[in-house]
């Protein structure tokens, strides 16, 4: 009885066996890696071991390969020809390759099976992922996964798929409108009044409208064609018209988007501005304490006295908060920035717009690590 049941266990586990199917074989060919901190030797394994995991093929290891091939031959073969011929060499029933090349802020793999009975690739996969070598690991898998059409972890997907976007493409064809500007501004509140106050009483005597010449300097740190981040430097000089320059630089940070480079700043313009320090309380008008004192008026040093804009003062160090939107016109190789601005300070508002123009030399592609 024991021999029987021996037998039948036999028995069952032959037909077992019979009836599991026979894995293809696969050979790894040529292994390309360039720009990448990694060699073809490490990625080999790489792939040896997620196509193992696969448990789809029968792998030649590359000890195997090299002893029937040699290293050099192994390595350089990359092409649909040489892989079927070296499959054909080592009664493989598929060969493949694989290319690993970085390209500034991603990595871009490429992965083929040539099936070679028939001598045709049956499988082809391209992929770009981030710039993280320590990750190639996890992207070769990927990669195997697509090439064999098996489920992909998608959060490991996401995380490591390159993504051509705005925030990603840091360095792409970015606009630069550093250039001379000009424009005009109309003052408002005490700034305004003064300009329209007369002469005698530390005013300038005429209209609140001042014409601006200057020129900006962009410097970008992101962007692509749809989207920069830029900082821009401002030196300006307003008022000469009226015999009273006023200079100025602002320093305004920034973004342009969309395809019609729209433009929203904002940051501190610094200025000097001459100030002299008064007071109301006599009899309404404004008037200094020397003024006061020439008039012999005896309370005058217990009076409420504070600066205003006026010819008659000293020159002081003043800074305003500048808040710009603008649009860039682009006919042809020229860009015409147009912006609207708003320059506030405890004195008033400032209201302008400013035109610019400079040409469009080239394009500048960088890429960066």
């Amino acid at each position: 009885m024991k021999k029987i049941v021996l037998m039948c266990l036999g028995l069952y586990a032959y037909n077992s066996f019979a009836q599991t199917p026979q894995l293809p074989s696969m050979v790894i060919a040529g292994i390309e890696v360039r720009n990448i901190a990694s060699n073809e030797d490490i990625l080999r394994s790489v792939i040896y071991k997620s196509l193992v995991n696969s448990k789809k093929y029968v792998v030649n290891d590359r000890y195997d390969v090299a002893e029937k091939l040699g290293d050099n031959k192994m390595k350089e073969c990359m092409g649909k020809e040489c892989l079927g011929k070296v499959g054909a060499q080592l009664s493989a029933d598929f060969a493949m390759s694989a290319s690993y090349e970085g390209l500034g802020d991603r990595i871009l793999i490429s992965m083929k099976i040539v099936n070679v009975k028939t001598g045709e690739i049956e499988q082809n996969e391209i992929e770009q992922f981030e710039n993280q070598p320590r990750e190639l690991n996890r992207m070769t898998d990927i990669m195997i996964y697509k090439l064999l059409k098996t489920d992909v972890d998608l959060t490991v997907y996401k995380a490591l798929f390159f993504k051509d976007g705005p925030t990603a493409s840091a360095g792409l064809g970015k606009m630069n409108n550093s250039g001379p500007r000009i424009g005009f501004a109309v003052a408002t509140g005490e700034n305004g009044e003064f300009f329209t106050r007369n002469e005698r009483d530390g005013g300038v005597g005429t209209m609140p409208v001042l014409f601006n010449i200057g020129y900006q300097l962009e410097v970008q740190y992101a962007g692509s064609e749809k989207f920069s981040g830029l900082f821009e430097f401002l030196g300006n000089v307003a008022g000469m018209e009226h015999g009273t320059p006023i200079p100025s630089l602002a320093i305004m940070h920034g973004v342009r988007f969309g395809k019609g480079a729209w433009e929203i700043a904002m940051g501190p313009s610094f200025t000097m501005k001459r100030l002299v320090s008064g007071t109301t309380d006599y009899d309404g008008s404004f008037k200094t304490y020397q003024e006061l004192y020439s008039l012999g008026v005896s309370d005058a040093a217990s009076m409420d006295y504070f600066k205003r804009p006026d010819t008659r003062g000293a020159t002081y160090f003043s800074t305003n908060f500048i808040f710009a939107v603008g649009k860039t016109f682009r006919p042809g190789a020229l860009n015409v920035p147009l912006n609207f601005y708003a320059s506030m300070n405890k004195y008033g508002t400032t209201y302008g717009v400013s035109l610019g123009i400079n040409i469009t030399r080239s394009r500048k592609y960088t890429y960066t690590k």
